[in-house]
């Protein structure tokens, strides 16, 4: 059985939505912003977020002073997040892991990426795609961040299992290095639940595998 699709999730996360951005809101950007103030890039940036979810994220890093488009496939979510963040000067694009082909239209390269807890929704089969789509996106030297949510899943939303190490070795074959490796808490998000976080630079020399 193949498991969830990527098509699966957003039809959750858009019939969650009104529940789960408030929560994913509540503790704020700041603690975010703390944990990776040595990672990010100087001003603008430009900064992509991936599975932008509520906006806490983005609208933390607009509020900074970065240039921030915000990736997500979830109507519902976009929507939480025009509510929650109203004013934000964060760009939304409606598009989706792992071919990202709106964003990639734009021809603009990122200074940071990030992608936090969106992982355990993209097939495995699907990843060496959605790497080689990143690696197309980020600027020579540029920092990705993912965090990887390892642990039971929600019944609500079916996920798929994110072994580091398997992850880590398909980013470093599409030019990216990994230069830090965490791992945090999660019980909030569930019993068994831990994240953990890889930072990746992109290669400025590496040579990039087109995405498919």
């Amino acid at each position: 059985m193949a498991g969830p699709t990527v098509d699966d999730a957003i039809a959750a996360y858009d019939r969650l939505s009104e529940d789960l951005a408030p929560r994913y809101a509540a503790g704020g950007g700041e603690q975010f912003l703390k944990r990776h103030a040595e990672l990010l890039p100087p001003l603008p940036g430009p900064v992509l977020d991936i599975g932008a979810g509520s906006g806490v994220h983005a609208d933390a890093l607009a509020a900074r002073g970065y240039r921030v488009v915000a990736v997500e496939p979830s109507a519902g979510m976009r929507a939480e997040a025009a509510r929650l963040f109203p004013g934000s000067s964060v760009e939304w694009i409606d598009d989706r892991l792992p071919a990202l082909e709106r964003v990639r239209q734009g021809g603009e390269l990122f200074a940071f990426i990030l992608i936090n807890a969106v992982w355990m929704h993209v097939p495995p089969p699907d990843r060496p795609a959605a790497c080689a789509a990143l690696a197309s996106l980020a600027a020579p030297g540029a920092v990705l961040s993912l965090a990887l949510r390892r642990g039971p899943s929600p019944a609500d939303r079916p996920m798929h299992d994110c072994d580091p190490d398997i992850i880590a070795a398909e980013f470093v074959d599409h030019g990216f290095a990994e230069i830090q490796r965490s791992v945090h808490d999660g019980s909030d998000s569930g019993a068994g639940v831990t994240f953990v976080r890889l930072n990746f630079r992109r290669d400025a020399i590496a040579p990039t595998k087109r995405p498919s």
